[in-house]
């Protein structure tokens, strides 16, 4: 049996899903509904309809997508031979646990309104870590990236070497994860996925007139863009990094991204055209039958797709315009 056939099945299952992502039209019906009510009661004719009756008032939204979120990895995992791809998309929870409870040590805070229900390992199996219980059933990556974590906030007493050194690993971890499944697609998506993150860290950090050290820790590893690359760059004016990139596969981005982010102080265009590649990208498993673009391009549509929700009702509640709301919308999947 071929690598592809393996995704015979989920991705039959996947097609059939495919058919109830929401589409242009139907963001567009939310998008221009009148108040953050009137977006919900659009959204209740779709999937989203049985969670959404179950919401006590308006600011459970995110619960809702979340939930939605939960049940569409439960329903892809149930129909997979190789996991590795649900967890391509869900150990980024886990290390947004892992930041908020290491955070809540140094501050000596107990909440846990900010935890994601995405991730997979329990948090109260991450919170055993903080009393050092050995029975913490936690992966042996993240109790590293815990006493790391723990180690350097000790030596530098900086909140933000903790997110740099968690992100670091998260995507050592990712890359060694797409690498042992020897998918090529999926190792195309991660790379650009990687290089459009570096991209805008390395902006971000020029407009920041940030020192070149800084730079070199925030890069992240993985990427088809080399840290020398970057480190060039860094002294570049503006116009340089986007006469850089003329030649590569982010021109578009970079060119249009870069120069509004220039003009606005704003990384949102950026940000945009950044989330616009990647499920460009994915799309190819829109046209594929099966295999593991199929899975990949499915999973991102999802989370595309709870993305513009978020975009649209975080600013219907706080009385944005749909008007300015569009501009920050990314593309749809279907």
């Amino acid at each position: 049996m071929g690598r592809e056939m393996e995704f015979l099945y989920v991705s039959s299952r996947i097609k059939a899903l495919e058919t109830r992502l929401l589409g242009k039209s139907a963001i567009d019906r939310i998008l221009e509904a009148d108040g953050p009510e009137e977006a919900l009661k659009v959204l209740s004719d779709t999937d989203y309809g049985a969670d959404i009756a179950e919401m006590e008032n308006i600011y459970d939204f995110e619960k809702v997508l979340e939930k939605s979120l939960k049940r569409t990895f439960k329903t892809i995992a149930d129909s997979i031979k190789d996991y590795r791809f649900i967890r391509f998309f869900t150990l980024k929870n886990d290390y947004h646990n892992l930041k908020i409870i290491i955070k809540n040590k140094i501050l000596g805070l107990e909440g846990k309104d900010y935890f994601s229900s995405l991730g997979e390992v329990q948090t109260e199996e991450l919170q055993k870590l903080v009393t050092e219980d050995v029975t913490a059933a936690v992966p042996e990556s993240m109790k590293e990236a815990y006493k790391r974590a723990i180690e350097i906030y000790e030596d530098t007493q900086d909140p933000q070497q903790i997110d740099l050194l968690l992100d670091r690993m998260l995507f050592e971890e990712l890359a060694g994860l797409v690498n042992d499944t020897g998918e090529e697609f999926l190792k195309e998506y991660f790379m650009s996925m990687v290089d459009l993150t570096n991209i805008r860290t390395m902006v971000r950090l020029m407009h920041m007139k940030a020192e070149t050290r800084l730079l070199e820790k925030s890069l992240l590893p993985g990427g088809s863009l080399k840290k020398d690359v970057f480190m060039k760059l860094f002294t570049e004016p503006i116009q340089g990094v986007i006469d850089a990139f003329a030649s590569s596969p982010y021109h578009g981005v970079v060119e249009e991204g870069v120069s509004a982010w220039a003009n606005s102080g704003s990384p949102a265009i950026f940000e945009k055209l950044s989330d616009d590649y990647l499920l460009k990208l994915a799309r190819r498993g829109l046209y594929k039958p099966y295999g593991p673009e199929t899975v990949v391009g499915y999973l991102a549509a999802r989370e595309n797709e709870a993305k513009l929700l978020r975009i649209i009702l975080v600013g219907k509640i706080n009385g944005i315009s749909s008007e300015m709301i569009k501009e920050r919308l990314r593309d749809v999947y279907v």
